[in-house]
């Protein structure tokens, strides 16, 4: 079973860092003794005064899709309906499994830390969870300001040029968001990687967010029809990962796994009956099919598509070249 162990939460201590309250357009800003609500344009929405002094922390709770605040005293969770509860175990309606992405850190998830580090193993994980909590409709395509940016990011994939991919990325990053992944339409930062007369789109830099996720989620599958392109553009920096619970449309979804930059293991889950035809990277030549872990199975070449039934987990390993 591939399983990813690490659950996101990113936390911080520094007065005055802000986290969006996930699926939503709420920023909530931490302080020793004040919790303030605003909107994306910084305009003060709610203010709640907290009892103690000294050390605080503020996290940002992908998990559960709220704001967690606590120090010595109160421990409280920002709801997306802005409500304020001291429950355990906040009222947040369940959620089925969702596409979770892992790139094999470990590391503490201080946010300062994770800024300090620049590690996009870090970074990734964070901006696809926060970026799914979003269903914005379509962007009416302006690549101007902070979304050219992102139009560099998303020409590096098109092209298929992996190794441009991170650096890309990282400028967006460092101009697009402040805080715990805030976005941003203005580099308050003042990085110098737009020019300071680049004109500002009219597009919420939610956007930065949900698109960017899309992107991302684009270096590691994608899917044409019956076709499900495995690891298409995967960047050089991320030589091993998982990605659970993957949907590939209306055949049903699948859990990766891969190692020294090759696919290791695939699950796939079916929901539909059909053909399907995995593509892996021209390296691979023959894989291992199983529909249950003790049987022996049979061996199939890349490319060759198969036959899927509702209901039966398939098991893809033993990769060769």
């Amino acid at each position: 079973m591939i399983q990813i162990a690490s659950r996101l939460r990113p936390f911080s201590h520094l007065p005055g860092i802000a986290s969006l309250i996930p699926g939503t357009e709420y920023v909530v800003r931490g302080f020793p003794a004040l919790l303030r609500v605003e909107n994306l344009e910084g305009e003060v929405l709610k203010e709640m005064p907290v009892e103690g002094e000294g050390p605080f922390t503020l996290q940002l709770d992908l998990e559960r899709g709220c704001v967690t605040y606590w120090n010595s005293l109160r421990r409280l969770h920002i709801l997306p309906t802005l409500e304020v509860v001291e429950k355990k175990c906040p009222p947040l309606p369940e959620t089925s499994p969702h596409e979770r992405l892992s790139l094999g850190s470990h590391k503490k998830q201080e946010w300062e830390l994770i800024r300090k580090r620049e590690d996009f193993r870090d970074i990734f994980p964070f901006w696809f969870r926060l970026g799914s909590s979003f269903s914005l409709p379509k962007r009416d395509r302006g690549d101007v300001g902070m979304f050219s940016l992102l139009k560099e990011c998303r020409e590096a994939i098109e092209v298929h040029r992996p190794e441009r991919i991170l650096p890309a990325f990282q400028r967006l990053y460092r101009a697009g968001f402040g805080g715990m992944l805030v976005p941003r339409l203005q580099d308050t930062d003042f990085h110098g990687i737009l020019p300071p007369d680049s004109p500002s789109p009219g597009a919420s830099p939610l956007y930065l967010l949900q698109e960017g996720a899309q992107l991302i989620r684009s270096c590691f599958l994608t899917t044409k029809e019956d076709m499900v392109f495995i690891l298409p553009n995967l960047p050089p920096e991320f030589p091993s990962g998982r990605f659970l619970h993957l949907s590939i449309d209306n055949l049903g979804e699948l859990d990766l796994e891969w190692t020294k930059k090759q696919v290791r293991q695939i699950h796939l889950r079916a929901r539909e009956a059909g053909e399907i035809l995995l593509d892996f990277p021209s390296s691979l030549r023959l894989f291992r099919l199983r529909t249950k872990r003790g049987e022996k199975g049979k061996r199939l070449p890349c490319g060759e598509p198969f036959q899927i039934e509702p209901g039966t987990t398939y098991f893809l390993d033993q990769f060769q070249k």
